[in-house]
């Protein structure tokens, strides 16, 4: 081969550009090119910026790049170059990545897991207990009043006020006699054990005071709305309380709840409604109606 022809075949130009020259010099444009070979505009235009993937499989690209090559008067055998002319592989960088990048993504993974998980088990865990801490309140069935439920869970009630000793009727000895200060009170008059202590019953005479015959239900207030006592009441029971000390009572089963004051008994039917009862006291401890 000359000198000449080595330098050609050097430093030909790329066979789009040379697909492109000949066109023009054809006199042809991109849409007259593709009417003539009826291929479509596009399969012309990525034949002249060797966009051979678009064409398809090496057989479609020696069929197209042929006829064209026909067209514009150029060699067939060019198609046949490209047909067989490998893809240039792409360069993968195989560069490891430095340690503190390493560290970092797994920082990054860890923490995608931690915010997760506390987002699936946080919810899950405060259902539970919520639900644990319905089941822990108490259950009222004895003519239970809509309006006077437990309190919501998590409010904390009042301690309740510790119930007094009663003592046991005597039995095996007769009462002594009455004195002055005793009055007529036959409740009062039967507590043998307590006969020493006549001075302290006397300063007690307005208790409000509540006995209960059957299980009941109690909701005690004070003047400034804070709860003394509420919940179930055993028969048997009896709570006591000073003038001042409660300012509103409701009662469940009210039948089975005795109330007194001043060693009287008082009625309650004025105060309740479905075996209900309510009623607010006096600061002198006198029950009266409640204030709705």
């Amino acid at each position: 081969m000359s000198t000449e022809g080595m330098q050609e075949a050097l430093f030909q130009d790329p066979i789009g550009m040379r697909l492109r020259a000949a066109r023009t010099q054809a006199g042809l444009s991109v849409e007259q090119a593709g009417q003539q070979l009826r291929l479509p505009v596009a399969i012309i235009e990525a034949m002249e910026r060797e966009d051979w993937a678009r064409l398809g499989a090496p057989i479609y690209v020696r069929s197209y790049l042929g006829s064209y090559l026909r067209l514009v008067g150029l060699p067939d055998t060019l198609a046949e170059q490209v047909a067989t002319t490998k893809p240039a592989p792409q360069l993968v960088t195989m560069a490891s990545r430095s340690r503190m990048r390493r560290t970092f993504d797994r920082s990054v993974r860890n923490l995608v897991y931690l915010v997760m998980t506390a987002v699936l088990v946080v919810p899950v865990v405060l259902v539970a207990r919520h639900y644990q801490a319905g089941e822990r309140a108490p259950l009222l069935t004895l003519d239970t009043d809509p309006a006077t439920l437990p309190a919501p869970v998590g409010e904390v009630a009042a301690p309740s006020v510790p119930e007094p000793l009663v003592a046991a009727p005597a039995t095996t000895s007769p009462a002594p006699p009455a004195t002055d200060d005793a009055g007529p009170d036959p409740v009062m008059a039967s507590m043998a054990p307590f006969q020493k202590q006549a001075p302290a019953v006397a300063e007690a005479a307005d208790d409000l005071v509540l006995r209960f015959a059957g299980q009941s239900w109690i909701d005690v207030t004070d003047a400034s709305g804070a709860r003394v006592e509420r919940g179930l009441v055993d028969a048997g029971a009896e709570r006591r309380y000073a003038p001042g000390q409660v300012a509103h009572i409701t009662l469940g089963n009210a039948e089975a709840v005795e109330v007194l004051h001043g060693g009287k008994p008082v009625d309650l039917a004025p105060y309740r409604a479905a075996n209900v009862a309510r009623f607010t006291v006096s600061s002198d401890g006198e029950p009266a109606p409640a204030r709705h």
